[in-house]
C-alpha cells in the first residue's frame, strides 16, 4: 500500500498553541495539509497556511542541519515530529511536523470555510479535553514546551 504524505504546522503564543478545528475530522488539529508531487514537506505547509488561513509563515527548522549545502545537495527545514498515521485516512499518512511563525505580525486571518470550522488558542491545561486525537494532544503540549522562536500573533 502507497503511503501519502502531508505537512502540519504549530504556532505558540503566550504559552498557547493555535489550532483549527478541521472540518473532515471534527477534531481540533495543527494546520497543514497534503504534500503535492514536486514539492517539499516545508512548502507544501507554507502553501497551506496560505490556502486555508491566508497566512504567510517561515518555517523554524527543530534541529540545526548538519551540511551547509551545495550544488549537490540542499537541506530543507527540520521538523520536530515525524510519524504514521492511520485513523482518519484512506491509507496510512506520513506527516511531518513543524514549528511555525509568521511572516509579518499584521496579518489577519481570512478561514477556508470548507477546510475547518474555525480556529483557537488552547494552553496545555486545555488540551487534556480538547475534542482531537492524543496525537495532537501530545505534539501540541510538547510544542508550547519547546517552541523555539518568537511569540507571533494573528489578528483575528
Amino acid at each position: 500500500m502507497a503511503y501519502r504524505y502531508f505537512s502540519a504546522g504549530y504556532l505558540v503564543r503566550n504559552g498557547k498553541v493555535f489550532l483549527i478545528h478541521h472540518r473532515k475530522f471534527d477534531k481540533w488539529t495543527p494546520p497543514g495539509g497534503h504534500i503535492e508531487e514536486n514539492e517539499t514537506p516545508d512548502q507544501a505547509l507554507t502553501r497551506e497556511w496560505k490556502e486555508e488561513l491566508s497566512l504567510d509563515i517561515d518555517i523554524l527548522p527543530a534541529y540545526q542541519s548538519a551540511f551547509s549545502g551545495d550544488a549537490n545537495a540542499t537541506p530543507v527545514p527540520m521538523p520536530f515530529h515525524i510519524d504514521l498515521e492511520r485513523e482518519g485516512f484512506e491509507s496510512p499518512h506520513i506527516g511531518y511536523f513543524f514549528y511555525v511563525k509568521l511572516r509579518d505580525e499584521s496579518q489577519k486571518i481570512n478561514i477556508l470555510e470548507r477546510e475547518m470550522f474555525g480556529t483557537g488558542w488552547f494552553s496545555k491545561s486545555e488540551l487534556p479535553g480538547l475534542k482531537t486525537f492524543d496525537q495532537v494532544k501530545s505534539l501540541a503540549r510538547f510544542a508550547i514546551e519547546n517552541y523555539p522562536g518568537p511569540t507571533g500573533s494573528i489578528k483575528e
